[in-house]
């Protein structure tokens, strides 16, 4: 399945950039400005965005973004209060919250596992299991699975692996029941945790940060091209898919891709010269945004 060769990137991608310098995480209660037509929405995420991703393309990719994923700057702890509590999952009873909030603990479970936080890497696999229930993918997430996580916690490099094939096994299971809108929130929710984990550790008034800030956001936005493109190609859009695309339609915009958005923001990143202090703020601010709704009950 082809998004199984797209997920391999995104998740990747999703752990590359998580750890930067550390700072007081921003607490913000504001809602995005702009409004959108949800049908005409529906009808663009099948049209305008259907690109056709090859097999070879997203395989020569693969690697590179591997790579990448591998070389973690331990550039500072990041604070417990950021990553999503595994006391939550009992509270996700929708599909689409259950496959966005699976793909937030894992990265969760994962940034956890990089630190050698063993109870805390445990406690999100425990989380996990209702996910994995109200998802059907018990046959997905076996037993050894969860197994070769314990044995591997603090095997960096292992521990990487085993979830890559877990989001593998997942990925697949749903896009054979024809449920790969699924899937893709599931990705969507990993990356947008990664983003807001290591966003959040980098403070931007400070302008030794700037390399990190314009890493971040390069990297970032390699995969989000990917998984955006993959948004585009469902067949089968169910009635929630809709709201899911109008919340990282913002995000979208800012990485020059086509949107209905009433009110674009005012720039759009090419390069990273584009990255300034001011407009790593506003992504910053708005991947916290999308977090909130995401990890909301």
């Amino acid at each position: 399945m082809k998004y199984v060769q797209i997920l391999i990137i995104v998740v990747a991608g999703a752990f590359c950039m998580i750890f930067c310098q550390s700072c007081n995480t921003c607490s913000r209660s504001q809602t995005i400005d702009f409004t959108v037509n949800l049908a005409e929405l529906a009808d663009l995420a099948i049209d305008s965005f259907h690109i056709n991703i090859s097999g070879k393309e997203l395989f020569n990719g693969k690697d590179n973004v591997i790579e990448v994923s591998m070389l973690v700057k331990n550039w500072g702890n990041p604070n417990p209060s950021l990553l999503n509590d595994p006391a939550n999952a009992s509270g996700y009873l929708t599909k689409k919250k259950m496959a966005v909030n699976f793909g937030i603990y894992v990265t969760d479970m994962v940034t956890a596992g990089l630190y050698g936080q063993t109870q805390t890497v445990l406690k999100y696999k425990q989380a996990l299991t209702p996910l994995v229930e109200g998802l059907g993918l018990q046959s997905a997430v076996d037993a050894k699975k969860v197994e070769a996580i314990e044995k591997n916690i603090n095997n960096k490099n292992e521990l990487l692996n085993i979830v890559s094939d877990i989001y593998t096994a997942c990925t697949l299971s749903l896009s054979e029941d024809d449920r790969d809108f699924y899937a893709l929130t599931m990705l969507s929710g990993g990356w947008v945790e990664g983003m807001y984990i290591g966003a959040s550790m980098i403070n931007e008034t400070q302008s030794s940060n700037e390399d990190k800030m314009k890493q971040l956001i390069m990297e970032n936005k390699a995969t989000f091209d990917i998984l955006w493109q993959a948004l585009g190609q469902i067949d089968n859009i169910p009635d929630e898919a809709t709201m899911t695309m109008l919340e990282m339609s913002y995000i979208a915009h800012i990485f020059g891709h086509e949107t209905l958005l009433s009110s674009p923001p005012d720039f759009v990143i090419h390069s990273t010269a584009d990255v300034t202090p001011k407009v790593f703020a506003e992504i910053k601010n708005h991947i916290q945004l999308l977090r909130q709704q995401f990890i909301k009950k």
